[in-house]
């Protein structure tokens, strides 16, 4: 059985049982790792992020992501991370098919229908280079941050790894 680390998740789905099962790549990478003294997930996340219950419906989501100016919520039950749904998800699996006669209803079409639920997360004590490289492995531009409980408490974008990263170079 492959080490896992406390430091990387990966979701489970909307309809999992479980939380959250542990991703086997971070012992490999913490041994790589220069140092390991650079600065953290925490550091750079964004906090207070904005959430959406699976049950929720697309529009509720499309709403909520337009006041709060944002492309992707994750999607929680119970306060705990399930998935991510993201503007494009609502496009191209909602919106898109909305135009076909047979297609999905945007307005009764709920959340947990088209979020992602296969994905990673960090912990706030990641190290940045870990988060960047979990982001370069799995091509994602968004990196939930969860507690130990598995609630959201940040997340890590593309855009808050340059603008808040020491000298541009974390």
């Amino acid at each position: 059985m492959a080490k896992t680390s406390p430091r990387l998740t990966r979701g489970l789905g909307l309809a999992a049982a479980a939380s959250v099962m542990l991703v086997p790549l971070l012992s490999r990478r913490l041994k790589r790792a220069a140092g390991g003294h650079g600065r953290t997930v925490r550091d750079v996340m964004i906090p207070d992020v904005l959430t959406v219950e699976g049950s929720a419906t697309v529009v509720e989501a499309a709403q909520k992501m337009q006041t709060a100016n944002v492309g992707v919520l994750p999607v929680v039950q119970d306060g705990v991370l399930r998935g991510l749904v993201t503007d494009r998800d609502l496009v191209l699996q909602v919106l898109a098919k909305d135009l076909d006669p047979r297609g999905a209803d945007p307005g009764t079409t709920r959340v947990a229908e088209c979020a992602t639920r296969d994905i990673v997360c960090a912990r706030a004590d990641s190290t940045v280079d870990e988060a960047r490289e979990v982001m370069a492995d799995y091509q994602v531009g968004r990196l939930p941050v969860v507690d130990e409980r598995n609630h959201v408490i940040g997340i890590v974008t593309l855009g808050s790894l340059a603008l808040r990263s020491k000298g541009g170079d974390e």
